[in-house]
């Protein structure tokens, strides 16, 4: 987190790092090829304190879904965009 700066690109899958990250002007993708935006990160923030709660409470759920061919294709397909910007196209 340290070392990322503006316009630089970051793969996570933690909502806390992509927020700090979005407000340093950094592009943040997930794995499964998940842009984050600062429009939807509040909400993403909001959904892990009422799972981190709900996992309080004693509430497990699933898991998250395995990876997928379709998450990858959706990665690359976000990371292409991202890149496209940077070069122009």
């Amino acid at each position: 987190m340290n070392h990322a700066g503006n316009g630089d690109i970051v793969i996570t899958q933690d909502i806390g790092l992509a927020s700090t990250l979005l407000l340093k002007g950094v592009h943040v993708i997930s794995p499964k090829g998940v842009v984050f935006e600062e429009s939807g990160i509040q909400t993403a923030l909001d959904l892990r304190f009422l799972n981190a709660m709900a996992r309080r409470r004693g509430v497990y759920g699933k898991g998250s879904k395995p990876f997928q061919s379709e998450d990858r294709a959706r990665f690359t397909t976000e990371l292409t965009k991202i890149l496209s910007k940077f070069a122009g196209i």
